[in-house]
């Protein structure tokens, strides 16, 4: 970069945040022109004099969220594009064809045909790759998860039309596209006659309806204890995880508070009647749960609901709203901080790096992860809990019983399998010619991997991807191969509940929670 540009650059980066910003307001106030004039006069001079060739959308953009950052790291600018995607997720269902796929080798695979879906009922299996969409080839180094995703969504009862390989037949399929629900629930099922296993991955608008039919289901199956999984678990619609503490707690306790600079405190307190009130509970929590997930685990600690099991949480106390612009782009900003019942906040600490805060580089280096006397404690910032237990804010919720992070059996032969999704290759193309070897999710748990079995998979890693390596790992890292190898062929024949209840039997965090129900 020649120095002109690297001086003149962010010169140019600001003045457009600002006169950005000067534009969103004169769009929706209508007030001085002056500020919409000059932002035109910098896109002109730019576009016509600048040293280098510029894409000033990415610039502008950049450059806003630069400048939100500074305030606060949550605070951001949505282009219209990805606000749309935000929004599919945050309600719950889209526009689509019912297919979960994977782009393997670069090839999109058909890892499910959802049953009951447009794509299943037209003819699409699992399985089958998707060689080209509306007669347009969808093969190769170019195509990326967003092409296909982008190509297959659409508006409810529209066509498109996609060719698919199968048995090396070519066959082409016409999908009538339907309303496809995102299902925040993915798993939930029994553990034994008494513990039931619940994952909630984030919440949406549905959350609440949804975990209030799979809580039911497992009461009716005799649940009187739960396992409730919030790990890596990224947060989203606050009130749907408002709804699902009040399911647990007794009339009249606190849930959370929210305070913002111009309106009073905001308290939201559970109602009567939770479904799940005299239910055991442990929650599993991670440093991946965050923001709403942090709420919904804080007020049952605080309340001496459950117990919490794992790791600190990511420590996201702040509550964004959207301004929409009149593009449909939106500058989603913080607008007020919330408390546990306790009063404590558990916002992470921010000096204005982004970079670092999203590293969260702290918790690495200190080795929080791996040992309980390192994990962050501001004792400074001590609070109760209902029953007087001692609770911390300044920094994620503190688990009441601390689980290190599971890093046996690691080695860079592992990685490199991960890196290239070797895992997901070699099961789709097992499962392409035989689909039937495990009837159901315990044989395949309870299944021990040949040496015939280890014998093709390393076969295939060596002949498709060149990496070898297997045959220089101790015991503990080939069984783990062997977990990962099962986890896979579980996912793509039964999904979610099938990688967790494979997954139940070496789950370090779950084995502690159900030591504690038992």
């Amino acid at each position: 970069m020649s120095d002109n540009k690297r001086f003149f650059l962010p010169i140019f980066a600001s003045i457009l945040v600002v006169i950005g910003f000067g534009m969103g307001y004169i769009l929706h106030h209508k007030v001085d022109s002056k500020r919409a004039s000059k932002f035109e006069e910098v896109l002109d001079a730019l576009d016509e004099m600048y040293v280098d060739s510029i894409d000033k959308d990415k610039v502008f953009n950049q450059a806003i969220n630069d400048m939100l950052h500074k305030l606060d790291p949550h605070s951001r600018y949505i282009t219209a594009n990805a606000l749309r995607s935000e929004q599919e997720s945050m309600q719950g269902s889209f526009g689509g064809i019912g297919v979960r796929f994977q782009l393997i080798k670069d090839t999109v695979c058909v890892i499910k045909a959802i049953p009951n879906a447009p794509a299943f009922f037209s003819g699409l299996r699992s399985g089958d790759q998707i060689i080209a969409i509306n007669g347009k080839s969808f093969t190769g180094k170019k195509i990326t998860t967003d092409n296909v995703m982008a190509s297959l969504k659409g508006e409810v009862d529209t066509e498109v039309k996609v060719t698919i390989l199968r048995n090396n037949i070519k066959k082409n399929i016409t999908i009538i596209r339907g309303e496809i629900p995102l299902e925040t629930v993915s798993t939930y099922y029994m553990i034994d006659k008494e513990i039931g296993f619940l994952r909630i991955d984030q919440f949406s608008v549905p959350t609440h309806e949804e975990f209030v039919v799979a809580a039911e289901s497992l009461l009716s199956q005799g649940m009187n204890k739960l396992v409730l999984d919030l790990r890596g678990n990224p947060g989203g619609v606050m009130e749907s995880a408002i709804n699902i503490a009040d399911e647990f707690l007794a009339k009249g306790d606190v849930i959370v508070s929210t305070k913002s600079k111009n309106n009073a405190a905001d308290v939201s307190k559970s109602t009567e009647g939770g479904c799940l009130e005299r239910v055991k509970l442990v929650v599993l929590i991670d440093e991946g749960t965050a923001s709403a997930a942090e709420i919904l685990a804080g007020a049952i600690q605080d309340n001496d609901r459950g117990e919490l099991v794992g790791r600190r949480t990511y420590g996201k106390g702040l509550v964004q709203q959207d301004q929409m612009l009149s593009d449909g782009s939106s500058v989603r900003m913080t607008i007020s901080r919330y408390y546990m019942p306790s009063g404590r906040s558990i916002q992470r600490k921010y000096t204005g790096d982004y970079e670092a805060y999203m590293r969260d580089e702290a918790r690495y280096i200190k080795g929080e992860l791996f040992s309980q006397d390192s994990m962050y404690l501001d004792k400074s910032k001590v609070y109760k809990t209902k029953k007087g237990r001692r609770v911390y804010g300044g920094g994620g919720v503190i688990p009441d019983e601390f689980v290190p992070l599971d890093t046996t059996g690691s080695s860079l032969y592992l990685t490199e399998l991960n890196v290239n999704q070797i895992f997901s290759a070699f099961v789709f193309k097992s499962l392409q010619t035989k689909r039937t070897k495990w009837k159901t999710i315990e044989n395949l748990r309870d299944y021990n991997f040949t040496s015939v079995d280890l014998n093709a998979f390393t076969a295939f890693t060596s002949s498709t991807y060149n990496i070898r390596g297997y045959e220089r790992l101790n015991k503990t890292q080939t069984l783990r191969i062997n977990q990962q190898l099962k986890l896979e062929f579980a996912r793509q024949l039964w999904e979610e509940i099938g990688v967790y209840k494979v997954t139940s039997t070496y789950d370090k965090e779950l084995k502690r929670a159900l030591l504690k129900l038992r």
